[in-house]
């Protein structure tokens, strides 16, 4: 006979019932606002992703619905499809925000959006199912003492999907037996790996984690069973994606019903449309060739200091293409010399193959350190760069702690929306202000789908 709810424990059963308790949050005015910015960085990188060519190639895949709103093709799907287009959209730049070992908004904001349209949920039902879905996602990842990207697991897909699925369970008002099925199958759905960065693949994994967030709560809703420790069990998904079998899979949850760790851990919004590892040393780059008016002609060698994960995930030293080029320490560093900026433009398969930018990728080494960041496992505590000029003369970053946007060191909301609207401009959006002015009034929206007007 099935324990009761009171008998019950482990993690998948803790996480279960934290959702069945949180259809009521009470968001606090400062998680609001943090849920909101996510949601505007969302977007905006959805609508800067929108004209991509693999985005082109899925939409022509989707049949019209009549569910929920796609930014690209400016149509509407069925739920499940939108929030694979969206999702595969925010992530093809690598635009979208970090935190706790992935990219959290880019899988929860496109399963939320989605499923809220399709439920007629209000713009505060949304955020506080963000928050919900981040207060899970710091959960997982916080159990894990490596870092995921010394394994082979993509850990935005894979803990994505189980997040996404909490927020999307919150929606649907789902009680924690339900919610323990919709995690387990989640569990099962859950996949992504990182030899697929620098292809469409990386993106499209972000996209099914969306979608499968709201398949996994749908079949539970209708009956279909998991197992209650599909999570942390002796053949559960944290000990299988563990890279070295240093996870926590034990200790008690510890959940937030305030959703405080949104606030506490924060978002890293980037400046910078490439993978993370990058942006120390791009803003680095640009300090020193600023402070220094050097030109790239001047630069005979340029050393950066990062810890083993950002080494192993920036893995094209000499990148064919712009999908290449976000996961190229060599080609980010070539651009802010040459441009000093790292933006589209930079991204452009015609600028990553010119001769003059080329030139430059065998300038750039990595010196590997030690892995000491309190917050990323995998990650130095801190980078440094180091330019030398054919003249002999040395030029030291010094210590880089925190990158521009990073939760510690955050974008204004100046800056917030002038980041969506340049987004919205390079996708060829229209009507963009009225949709930044929309996702500002987001807590006070009766119905998602007025988003989309």
């Amino acid at each position: 006979m099935q324990a009761s709810l009171m008998e019950r424990h482990g993690l998948t059963c803790e996480i279960a019932a934290f959702v069945a308790g949180a259809t009521d949050v009470a968001l606090s005015p400062e998680v609001a606002l943090a849920a909101k910015r996510a949601f505007i960085d969302t977007i905006g990188v959805i609508l800067a992703g929108r004209g991509e060519a693999v985005v082109a190639k899925m939409q022509g895949l989707l049949p019209e619905g009549s569910e929920a709103f796609a930014w690209p093709g400016s149509r509407m799907l069925g739920a499940k499809d939108a929030a694979l287009l969206n999702g595969l959209a925010g992530h093809v730049l690598d635009y979208d925000d970090v935190a706790q070992a992935g990219h959290p908004s880019v899988v929860l904001v496109p399963a939320i959006v989605a499923e809220a349209q399709r439920l007629g949920a209000s713009g505060r039902e949304a955020l506080a199912a963000y928050g919900i879905g981040y207060e899970v996602w710091c959960e997982l990842a916080q159990r894990e003492a490596e870092a995921y990207h010394l394994g082979s697991w993509h850990p935005t897909a894979v803990i994505g999907v189980i997040a996404a699925t909490t927020a999307v369970a919150v929606l649907n008002r789902l009680d924690q037996v339900q919610a323990e099925h919709a995690l387990a199958i989640a569990a099962s759905m859950a996949s992504g790996v990182i030899a697929n960065f620098g292809t469409d693949t990386k993106p499209l994994q972000a996209g099914l984690a969306a979608t499968k967030a709201l398949e996994a709560v749908r079949f539970a809703a209708a009956g279909i069973t998991g197992a209650t420790d599909a999570l942390e069990g002796g053949h559960g998904l944290l000990r299988g994606i563990s890279p070295g079998g240093k996870v926590d899979a034990n200790s008690p949850a510890r959940l937030d019903p305030r959703c405080g760790h949104l606030l506490e851990q924060g978002l890293s919004v980037k400046r910078y449309p490439v993978c993370y590892a990058s942006h120390r040393a791009i803003d680095a780059v640009i300090a020193l060739a600023q402070r220094h008016d050097l030109a790239p002609g001047q630069v005979s060698k340029v050393t950066v200091s990062l810890g083993p994960a950002p080494a192993q995930t920036l893995r094209y030293a000499a990148p064919r293409n712009g999908l290449e080029a976000r996961f190229s320490l060599n080609h980010n560093v070539a651009a802010a010399l040459t441009d000093r900026e790292v933006s589209f433009a930079q991204l452009d398969n015609a600028f990553v193959t010119r001769t003059d930018v080329a030139a430059l990728y065998p300038l750039t080494d990595m010196d590997v350190v030690a892995a000491d960041c309190p917050e990323q496992p995998g990650m130095a505590k801190y980078d440094r760069l180091l330019i030398a000029t054919h003249d002999g003369r040395h030029f030291d970053s010094g210590p880089i702690r925190h990158a521009l946007g990073h939760a510690s060191n955050p974008l204004s909301d100046a800056a917030l929306d002038a980041k969506f609207l340049d987004c919205a401009h390079h996708g060829g959006a229209t009507d963009a202000e009225a949709l930044l002015g929309r996702l500002h009034l987001l807590d006070r929206l009766d119905n998602v789908r007025e988003l989309a007007r």
